[in-house]
């Protein structure tokens, strides 16, 4: 394999440049006679100037050097550098024409400036003076050009080009109108006095939009629509305007890609068009696995539209592609409410009937339909049963910690008793964004609890009567109203949240026995410490599926600091661990 260095390959460059010169110089001499004959031995120089200066214009092929080196010989050197061409100068500027485009509009101007002076020289001609270039003459020579140039730049090339040289016809888009047409008949889910109703969902302004040139980076879209034969569809409305076309069947065209295929439209048919956007249809769940749970974020589709055409024009810079990127979201809109009763009392040791679970109910909707929520109907209905066996290993840990028959437990617990609605689902912020709203009102009691355990303690030939008792209160009323991840303080969904702890009181009572020592709590600042502590709400599930409900209740390590009282040995402390720290409660929901 042959490598060359920078270095050798702009030796090679310029030796390429000196060789197109002495063709392009043979043939322009042909052509251009009298300009020949005037330069004499500065002719060859002349052409060699042209050509370094195409070069530095960004012209490469040989036929393209040729051409622009003819217009030296109409126009003089350099005469895309003097003020009354600064037209020729915008053209070759322009990063955005290639040097096909540039050498096609120079001489379409070039036709156009010779039209306006044989116009204007007429009459001059007329009395006998010389007339000027006609347009006739120019068509001729570039011609002459071309044809004598493509045998010789094939033969003399370096580089062989493996594209084939191609005549420039017009074919250009003059303007686009694009406008987002929202789907009708969207609603939400709104909370009034008498419940939750469905009602129109507000539509944002989007005025149409109007390209004279196509925008220098992709476009991007964001709609929430139906999926297919589940509603009217959102639509993508263009207007697409040419200034010429090289084939009817050809150019302007426009291509529609998204979930449901590729759709493309050509010629006449891209003048006026309605792209329908469709959401994508959700897929069915595999076996096993868990529904989505609240504001969970379903997928949208990334739809693409590219508008196209040749991108020559005779004049000007040319409009160029353009790119819309259209994430397509599916307007679905959900709600989930829940009610949740009172329990009632629980006792240990427990009865030997079994207690009915609280009827628990939990509904789900989605676009006025009801859905699925058997899982989350188990799984509220499930939280007595986690709640009592979480108590009832406590209940275990104080009886074998007291070692007698005379242990109870009491309990009076309503955790996320109470009512709560949710609606989520996505809603259009701006015309490049979508975002999750969710709104909800919770009326609940995080946890209300009145826990008791009594039984006897016995140390020694002392008796006491021992009571712990925990009772606490927290509450979850509030709204939540969140669009994306901004809501007001307090009304977020991370702000649905509550914890607490609930500290443990002792109380000992002395029992009377045949030996005169009592058991007493000791006189001390904190004769028991422990508490309940746990907490509740919303919380992100650990999949990503969106939120879920959950609730958790721990017991700190309890301690507890005791002092006998012997009239003949005297007092004596101890320190008692009634049971370690201990999870009694882990369960969720959605």
């Amino acid at each position: 394999m042959l490598r060359l260095t920078w270095e050798q390959f702009d030796r090679l460059e310029q030796l390429t440049l000196k060789r197109h010169a002495v063709s392009i110089s043979g043939v322009l001499a042909e052509t251009w006679p009298a300009l020949t004959e005037r330069l004499q031995d500065r002719w060859p120089a002349f052409v060699e100037a042209a050509v370094q200066q195409g070069r530095k214009n960004g012209l490469r092929d040989a036929r393209d050097l040729a051409r622009y080196a003819s217009l030296w010989c109409i126009w003089g050197p350099a005469f895309d550098g003097k003020p009354a061409f600064a037209w020729a100068a915008e053209i070759l500027s322009d990063a955005r024409r290639g040097s096909a485009l540039k050498l096609h509009q120079l001489a379409h101007r070039t036709r156009e400036e010779l039209q306006q002076r044989q116009a204007a020289t007429s009459a001059t001609a007329a009395a006998g003076a010389a007339p000027p270039l006609t347009t006739a003459q120019f068509e001729a020579s570039f011609a002459i050009v071309d044809a004598k140039m493509g045998k010789l730049a094939a033969s003399r090339a370096v580089f062989p080009s493996a594209e084939a040289y191609v005549v420039i016809k017009a074919c250009d888009i003059g303007s686009i109108d694009m406008m987002v047409a929202e789907a009708e008949s969207l609603q939400e889910y709104r909370h009034a006095a008498t419940g939750w109703h469905r009602v129109a969902a507000a539509k944002i302004t989007d005025a149409a939009v109007k390209w004279a040139r196509a925008p220098e980076a992709p476009v991007e879209l964001a709609i929430a629509s139906h999926a297919l034969r589940r509603g009217a569809p959102a639509r993508l409305n263009l207007r697409v305007d040419t200034v010429a076309v090289c084939d009817p069947k050809v150019h302007p065209e426009v291509t529609h890609v998204g979930a449901e295929g590729r759709l493309v439209w050509k010629g006449r048919d891209t003048a006026r068009l309605s792209l329908a956007l469709y959401a994508p249809v959700p897929l069915p769940l595999e076996p096993k696995a868990a529904p989505p749970g609240i504001a969970a974020p379903s997928p949208f589709d990334p739809q693409t539209v590219h508008i196209a055409s040749c991108g020559l024009r005779d004049a000007g810079a040319p409009f160029g592609n353009v790119d819309l990127k259209v994430h397509v979201y599916p307007a679905t809109q959900w709600l989930t409410e829940v009610r949740h009763p009172a329990w009632p009392p629980m006792v240990w040791p427990a009865q030997t009937a079994t207690e009915a679970a609280p009827s628990a109910s939990c509904s789900l909707e989605k676009d006025g339909t009801a859905d699925d929520a058997s899982a989350w109907q188990r799984a509220w209905v499930g939280l007595h049963v986690a709640f009592k066996a979480g108590l009832e290993r406590l209940y275990n840990e104080w009886a074998r910690v007291l070692d007698t028959q005379a242990t109870r437990l009491e309990v009076e617990a309503s955790p996320l008793v109470g009512q709560a609605g949710l609606t989520w689902g996505w809603r259009r912020a701006a015309a490049s964004s979508v975002v999750m709203r969710t709104e909800g009102v919770l009326d609940l009691l995080a946890l209300s609890l009145e826990l008791r355990l009594s039984g006897e303690l016995i140390e020694g030939t002392a008796r006491s009567r021992i009571r712990i008792h925990c009772k606490g209160r927290s509450e979850m009323r509030m709204t939540i109203a969140q669009l994306g991840d901004q809501a007001a303080e307090g009304q977020g969904l991370k702000a649905a949240l509550r914890t607490w702890r609930f500290p443990f009181t002792l109380e000992i009572e002395p029992l009377a026995g045949a030996e005169p020592a009592t058991l007493s709590a000791a006189a001390v600042p904190v004769p028991i410490t422990g508490a309940l502590v746990g907490e509740c709400g919303l919380r992100p599930r650990a999949d990503g599926g969106g939120q879920q409900w959950f609730f958790g209740l721990r017991a700190e390590p309890v301690i507890v600091v005791t002092e006998v009282s012997d009239p003949v040995l005297g007092s004596a402390r101890q320190t008692r661990k009634i049971f370690p720290a201990t999870t009694l409660v882990e369960w969720s929901a959605g």
